[in-house]
């Protein structure tokens, strides 16, 4: 269930070349080479899923089991001040490979990475409830 074309499928298949940082029976990890920060990071399922939402959950664990791993190794060698783990899915997410996959993204209080929003205030809390009823009717029970 790869994709020939997918450049994270190509490094699954070892038909292109990655800086392999770990890598388990369902997910692998290694250096971005278009790192927004040194060490920045990305892991990804073996197995091609476009996003999130394609992915079952019990294989999105094995993908969350390497990322905790990763982020664990990145803060001990390089003692960043901080890390985001980002993980987009779909053009409005700018998300720019189709394979799922978590950036592990060491920080530095001054690096200016757009990631963070304005906090100008609380949102109407009436809305805020709204939302929640809304998003909990999509749950499945239990």
């Amino acid at each position: 269930m790869n994709d020939p074309r997918c450049i994270f499928c190509q490094i699954v298949a070892d038909t292109r070349t990655c800086n392999l940082l770990a890598e388990d029976d369902e997910a692998l990890a290694f250096m971005d080479i278009h790192p927004a920060n040194d060490g920045h990071c990305l892991v990804i399922p073996k197995r091609h899923f476009a996003t999130v939402f394609a992915i079952p959950a019990d294989l999105f664990g094995s993908v969350a089991r390497m990322t905790a791993l990763v982020e664990t190794a990145v803060r001990s060698a390089l003692q960043p001040a901080g890390l985001s783990l980002v993980q987009a899915n779909g053009v409005g997410a700018n998300q720019t490979v189709d394979h799922l996959h978590i950036h592990v993204l060491p920080r530095r209080a001054d690096d200016g990475l757009l990631l963070n929003w304005p906090r100008s205030g609380m949102a109407d809390p009436a809305r805020i409830a709204d939302l929640a009823t809304r998003i909990r009717d999509h749950l499945p029970a239990g």
